[in-house]
């Protein structure tokens, strides 16, 4: 009996214990479980929805709704409203990331002497040419015929009238932004040069009644080539005041177009970031200036639904970039396109177009008479793109959308990490602007040029360089441009610019390297405090 009842007792005592272990299991998943949650909805400042939970059970998917705190939900619902993965049903207004995607494991250690954190790759390496180009190239090298007019593809009307790889990748990238006419060329400084200069000609009588130089109102903030075009066709800058936003203040663009009188306003989208375009439309209509946009970052953007460049804006014409860092790279290359025929008949002659040469274009007006009318009063600026640059970007336009896509996943991520250190500013896109996400910009706060040197010097020693929009050895500090100085009262501008931070997001970033660079980010700024 004795020994009946000891088994009886033991019995009884394992399976207490086996149920307060069970318990504390099921107590760990429910704390595990929330833990995670609550560190997914703080790497993203938003809530996780119910969607999102059954996504979660069902997929091994998380989607974050736009409804955490004000400063969060600011930053780009519209930029990348949505994020579709594959087999997962789009949410409205939710970003879909696999769980690995926002994964933080281990939290990280702020000791300046560790190795750790540092991406391995080279940020700045651009994208390869496709095997399809490299062939072309190669085709093309060995007949010599690499000049722009040296035509190796059979006509369609006739074949002894050959077409060169340059009007066929004109062709193409008109269709791309959806404008009439397109002239290919060396730069997208060339297509600003020729846009500013065909627009005299054209408006010249109009021009020759204003005292003085012709002024040409543009961005404070932009590129050094801009403001460069513009003393190259003989005109003299006018700068117009940037936002918080680095896009041009259009209050301060009406008050600049009173004040200069100018007939002629270049807008620049920095960084692929869009301002008002309506706004900026509707001045110019106001006062009879002609609108040339800058779009040498902003291929695959559009501000409420209307692509960067487009002539519903009233835009006369858009030069677009294929230089190295751009979305389609050919190490150097512009484009210029347009809907008005006159403006393109003047850059095809302009860039080099001679004797009947403009007959071999296909993305040209097909009013020959035009061209022949305006044929000896132009000069020949020798401007043109050649034809391995065009073998280089034709099989680049059709993977544009895939590589929005990507851009967009991968800014998406950065943004949602970087938004919520201390040490920095997102300014995030202006609302109904639509971005790629190529680049990020942000701003250091409460630091002198020592501090943010160290700073950048942290991130560039473990492998995310970056540049500060204000340095004074930076292309983009309106400063360093003696050619052509802004007055005083940029210095609005400046405010902004002076510790803004440039950071590179090229496509061949995985979602890893994403997370490396954020976390180089927030090391520097620990450790350089």
């Amino acid at each position: 009996r004795t020994g009946r009842a000891n088994e009886k007792r033991e019995t009884s005592r394992k399976k207490k214990k086996e149920k307060k272990k069970r318990i504390k299991s099921e107590s760990a998943r429910v704390d595990t479980r929330r833990e995670r949650n609550r560190r997914m909805a703080r790497l993203c400042g938003t809530k996780l929805s119910k969607d999102s939970r059954k996504l979660q059970e069902k997929a091994c998917h998380f989607g974050f709704t736009f409804s955490g705190p004000k400063k969060y939900t600011r930053l780009s619902p519209v930029f990348v409203a949505r994020v579709p993965q594959d087999g997962v049903q789009e949410q409205t207004k939710s970003v879909l990331f696999e769980e690995k995607t926002l994964a933080r494991d281990p939290m990280p250690v702020f000791d300046k002497d560790s190795e750790e954190p540092r991406l391995a790759i080279n940020i700045k390496s651009p994208c390869p040419v496709p095997e399809e180009g490299i062939q072309r190239c190669r085709e093309v090298m060995e007949t010599g015929r690499m000049f722009r007019y040296g035509g190796l593809t059979k006509g369609a009307n006739n074949e002894d009238q050959t077409v060169d790889d340059v009007s066929l990748v004109e062709k193409s990238f008109a269709d791309t932004t959806g404008h009439k006419y397109c002239v290919a060329l060396n730069s997208c400084g060339s297509a600003i040069f020729l846009s500013v200069w065909a627009t005299l000609q054209k408006e010249k009588e109009k021009l020759d009644k204003i005292p003085g130089p012709t002024k040409v109102l543009t961005n404070a903030f932009t590129f050094a080539a801009v403001p460069s075009a513009i003393v190259h066709a003989g005109c003299e800058p006018e700068y117009v005041n940037c936002t918080s936003q680095f896009v041009i203040d259009v209050e301060d663009f009406e008050k600049k177009a009173i004040e200069s009188g100018a007939k002629i306003a270049i807008v620049s989208h920095m960084r692929g970031r869009l301002c008002d375009m309506s706004g900026v439309a509707e001045v110019c209509k106001k006062y009879d200036i002609t609108l040339i946009e800058d779009c040498a970052h902003s291929l695959g953007c559009d501000w409420k639904g209307v692509r960067s460049g487009s002539s519903e804006h009233g835009t006369v014409a858009a030069c677009f970039s294929s230089q190295s860092n751009k979305l389609i790279n050919s190490g150097e290359g512009g484009f210029l396109v347009t809907d008005d025929e006159e403006i393109a008949v003047r850059c095809i002659l302009a860039a080099g177009s001679y004797e009947y040469l403009y007959k071999s274009h296909l993305a040209a007006p097909d009013n020959h008479d035009l061209f022949e009318a305006l044929k000896k009063k132009t000069p020949n600026f020798s401007l043109r793109m050649h034809q391995i640059t065009a073998a280089i970007i034709e099989p680049q336009l059709p993977l544009l959308e895939e590589r929005y896509k990507k851009h967009r996943y991968n800014y998406a991520i950065a943004e949602r990490r970087l938004c919520e250190l201390d040490g920095i500013k997102l300014p995030g896109q202006l609302e109904g602007a639509t971005g790629v996400g190529d680049s990020l910009q942000f701003n250091l706060k409460g630091r002198n040029w020592d501090e943010a040197n160290a700073f950048t010097k942290e991130c560039a020693k473990r492998g995310v360089p970056m540049e500060i929009f204000g340095a004074q050895d930076n292309a983009r500090n309106f400063k360093t441009w003696q050619f052509a100085l802004p007055p005083q009262d940029c210095e609005t501008s400046y405010k902004h610019i002076e510790y803004a931070c440039d950071l590179r997001l090229p496509l061949h970033l995985t979602e890893a390297d994403v997370h490396s660079i954020c976390d180089v980010v927030e090391f520097a700024l620990e450790v350089t405090a």
